[in-house]
């Protein structure tokens, strides 16, 4: 049966069957090439991906790094970056500017400019008019208003923000504090006027001072000859006016002679406490109650000092701070150390004293403040207006500075810088 079966298959039959058989392994190998090809172009693909993904995140890791940078930059410069976008708005601040205008970033970011610096500043030096008119500044100098409403002379400089294809973005400003610029200018003016003062006083009171002596010699010898008459009192006064002027002339003369130090390795806390013990004698027997307090610090601090000069500086400024509260008050004496100061002359760290000497008297105006150091400027009665500008001399001498902060009604702190020594 099945070999009948067989015979009924036709030649013609078999030959499509395998005709069709070598169609379908034909069919089948190209299949297989083309998946061949199209896996090896998946990899392909694959590998062309990663190495995109790569470059791109190489690429972005650089531009991250460059903008981290570039910000690092931005935040270290002391100079003061404020940047502004077409609508006026600020859009960036580096902390060099809030440190100069005492904002914080949040408190301007989104702000408009005007609102924040453009009060009381001349048009033409805002970041909005620069915007509009496109009239850039370069080294200008302004006065702006930080928050706390104090006023900040700054030399600045404008410019405009632009894309890569020319386009504005916004307006940027760069701008410097000029404040300590200011005080060093008006400090070498003062040098400057000293120091004629000095050479004109030094020469006046050498024509003084002979006459002086021989006004005094002839009134002396007319209180003599005029015993026993009443005219004798006015002889006094004249005596009595001769010794003022000779006093003013004596300190005239110590004024305009270079300090001449005496030097040697002091230990503060010891030196203040002599010298205050002093002070406090000669106090006790004037009818006042003064109260001193001594703020020190447990460790020692030593100086160069020369003592005998020093002394008279300390005593000075006690005896300003008495008669500062004519009835009662508080005298502070406090000491204590600055680590880490920039030294000017050096451009290194130093170690610096600190002495203050604070009173709760009547205190001072921000113009006799200002005048405080000038000579000859005195507001007490029979004063010569050489004791604070021979402190300042004597203590910048020492290679130290001082400072005055006072108020009306709010008592005065003297505040006296020395280097310290190890």
């Amino acid at each position: 049966m099945k070999e009948k079966q067989r015979q009924n298959v036709s030649q013609k039959e078999l030959e499509d069957f395998v005709t069709s058989f070598s169609t379908f392994n034909q069919i089948t190998r190209k299949l297989h090439s083309a998946y061949k090809d199209i896996e090896k172009k998946f990899e392909d693909l694959n590998l062309k991906l990663e190495r995109t993904n790569l470059e791109l995140r190489e690429s972005l890791a650089e531009k991250e790094k460059i903008s981290s940078y570039l910000n690092n930059i931005l935040e270290s410069l002391i100079s003061g970056v404020l940047a502004i976008d077409l609508d006026g708005k600020i859009i960036l601040i580096n902390r060099a500017a809030e440190s100069i205008l005492d904002y914080r970033a949040e408190e301007v970011l989104g702000k408009p400019y005007m609102e924040i610096l453009g009060g009381e500043v001349e048009e033409k030096f805002t970041l909005p008019f620069v915007l509009k008119h496109q009239q850039l500044c370069l080294n200008e100098e302004k006065q702006v208003r930080s928050k706390t409403g104090k006023r900040i002379p700054v030399s600045f400089s404008t410019s405009l923000l632009k894309d890569k294809e020319g386009e504005i973005l916004g307006a940027v400003e760069v701008f410097f504090d000029l404040t300590k610029l200011k005080q060093t200018e008006e400090e070498m003016r003062r040098v400057k006027t000293l120091a004629a003062l000095g050479e004109m006083a030094a020469v006046v009171t050498h024509e003084v001072k002979n006459p002086l002596g021989g006004i005094r010699g002839f009134a002396e010898l007319l209180e003599r000859d005029l015993e026993g008459d009443s005219r004798k009192r006015l002889v006094k006064k004249i005596i009595e006016g001769v010794e003022t002027l000779d006093r003013i002339v004596k300190s005239l003369l110590d004024y305009t002679k270079p300090i001449r130090l005496n030097p040697r390795r002091v230990e503060m806390v010891k030196f203040l406490d002599e010298a205050i013990d002093f002070f406090e004698m000669d106090t006790s027997q004037k009818k006042t109650e003064i109260r001193m307090v001594k703020n020190y610090p447990k460790d020692e601090l030593f100086c160069h000092l020369d003592t005998e000069q020093f002394r008279q500086i300390l005593l000075n400024l006690l005896h300003n701070a008495v008669q500062a509260m004519p009835q009662s008050g508080k005298i502070t004496i406090e000491l204590n150390q600055d680590v880490d100061t920039p030294s000017i002359s050096h451009k290194i760290k130093d170690k610096e004293v600190i002495l203050k000497i604070s009173d709760t008297g009547t205190g001072m105006s921000q113009e006799t403040l200002r005048k405080l150091f000038t000579p000859f400027f005195t507001t007490k009665e029979g004063g010569t207006g050489l004791g604070m500008s021979t402190v300042k001399k004597i203590v910048e001498a020492h290679r130290g500075d001082i400072k005055v902060e006072s108020e009306p009604g709010k008592g005065t702190m003297v505040m006296v810088r020395l280097p310290m020594i190890l």
